[in-house]
């Protein structure tokens, strides 16, 4: 966020906002509060404006906008459109808020320690692995969106001197060192049994962390797609296996579809699926109207609303689920759709269905929300893995691994050529995955951009699949320069 503004702005962010900076980090309490604002920021970037959404999902072709002219300028690539919410997308302060907050936790909780003997040496390495793990997803987040950004390591306050942008590589490898840090100081579960957390952690029992905050799983599995980001396959396969060899001490498996397009099932953020989630619990008064996909896909009649912002068409649908049996979404040999993916098949424009957690049942006028933005679960590291084997040229255990997803679909075994298995792996992770912000980035890493978007081999030289830079990053004083593409 300090990269944002001139040389001589103040940080507008305070982690420690009412608190004297004298009177913060002497208790157990500082420790608490400091740790989990990291994640409420990182909760706040992903959330503020669908940005998780927008981000990974949005370009990719496969959702049309009915009349916002914002949400048009996404899908069709314009992102330097004049809207205030593409102002809004292109400026990465929020995600620099996290690592400033990941930043002073790691030089300010040894302060907590010293200063409170309740804060035991073990609960401060867990604490430290979280802002590690939360500031090593928050580059990658970062690098996927915009390419080289600039790299922060400390934290600063008061006036300070904008950084140039860093490549890619060198942010990946700092963010690989941080998962890598994370993955050895975290707990595979919050249940007392680990030799990483022996104490119940802050007070509560392991159900209550399950997929809410990062483990030892979820930092592999980061690591896992930070390798196949950089197309080290070999790496990838290593780290999912890791996740995939200790799914009982995670306590990981695959659900059923009734559970994964259920209101009490995936996308609550505590399913058996769950690896790492950023929930949004009514219990706990956390539904809101912003950072959930069915603010823009839903209408009647789920809630009060002649249409919805943002639909699939119904030629997609059936280009998308292209094979019979598939119990996400089929259609009858009589032209009915069947499946929660969607609602209303064969209307002007079809609901998306699939996320539909709200916060009251009934009309819901308030249009208030509580699906947890699903960041990782089971069945997409099986995917990635499958990419990773098919990459490294083993093809039979990628089909073998692609088909456990498969079958838990209803759709069976993989009968095509193995030539056209990278195929069948993007299009099931475009089927399983739909609405969960993969689909940008899965076309990035397959390299099919040119075949599922207007770009040109020059346009992506260019930095075409990056977004533009905030303009309000972009001050006279700033070393901050426009992605090329978007300098045009």
């Amino acid at each position: 966020m300090m990269l944002a503004a001139s040389c001589r702005t103040k940080l507008d962010v305070q982690p420690s906002h009412l608190v004297p900076e004298q009177k913060m980090w002497t208790t157990k309490n500082d420790a608490r509060s400091a740790v989990f604002s990291a994640y409420a920021l990182l909760r706040s970037a992903l959330a503020d404006k669908n940005a998780w959404l927008v981000y990974g999902e949005l370009r990719a072709g496969d959702f049309t906008s009915v009349s916002r002219g914002d949400l048009s300028a996404v899908t069709a690539n314009q992102l330097t459109a004049s809207f205030p919410a593409l102002e809004n997308w292109s400026n990465w302060r929020p995600f620099y808020a996290v690592i400033y907050q990941a930043n002073l936790c790691l030089e300010k909780l040894e302060t907590v320690h010293k200063n409170d003997f309740r804060y035991t040496e073990e609960e401060m390495k867990v604490d430290l692995a979280h802002v590690r793990f939360l500031r090593s997803l928050a580059y990658f987040y970062l690098v996927r969106i915009w390419g080289d950004v600039p790299l922060v390591t400390r934290a600063v306050s008061g006036e300070f001197v904008p950084l140039e942008r860093a490549p890619q590589a060198r942010v990946l490898d700092m963010a690989a060192a941080d998962a890598q840090a994370a993955a050895q100081a975290l707990p595979w579960k919050y249940d007392q049994q680990s030799p990483e957390l022996r104490s119940q952690y802050w007070g509560q029992p392991s159900a209550f962390w399950q997929g809410v905050i990062a483990g030892k799983g979820s930092a592999y599995m980061l690591l896992a797609h930070i390798a196949a980001w950089r197309g080290d396959y070999l790496s990838t396969d290593k780290f999912a296996r890791l996740v995939i060899d200790n799914r009982s001490k995670g306590g990981y498996a695959l659900v059923n579809t009734t559970t994964l397009t259920g209101n009490g099932g995936v996308f609550t953020g505590q399913a058996e699926d769950i690896v790492f989630a950023m929930p949004f619990n009514k219990n706990y008064q956390e539904s809101s109207a912003s950072g959930h996909i069915e603010e823009w896909v839903l209408a009647e009649p789920f809630i009060s609303k002649a249409q919805p912002d943002i639909f699939i068409s119904n030629d997609s649908i059936l280009r998308i689920f292209d094979e019979p049996n598939d119990e996400r979404f089929k259609v009858t040999d009589g032209g009915a759709g069947v499946g929660n993916y969607f609602t209303g098949f064969g209307n002007p424009v079809p609901l998306f269905s699939k996320i539909r957690l709200l916060s009251v049942t009934g009309a819901n006028p308030l249009r208030s929300y509580q699906s947890a933005i699903v960041v990782f679960r089971y069945e997409e590291l099986l995917l990635l893995r499958a990419e990773a084997l098919l990459y490294l040229g083993k093809t039979g255990e990628s089909a073998q691994v692609l088909n456990s997803v498969r079958g838990q679909r209803g759709i069976g075994e993989y009968k095509g050529p193995l030539a056209g298995l990278a195929n069948a792996i993007l299009q099931e992770r475009r089927r399983e995955l739909l609405g969960e912000g993969w689909r940008w980035f899965d076309l990035v890493r397959f390299e099919k951009l040119e075949q599922y978007s207007r770009f040109s081999p020059a346009d992506l030289a260019n930095g075409a699949q990056f977004w533009p830079i905030s303009k309000s990053q972009l001050s006279s004083a700033s070393p901050i320069q426009q992605n090329k593409y978007w300098q045009q």
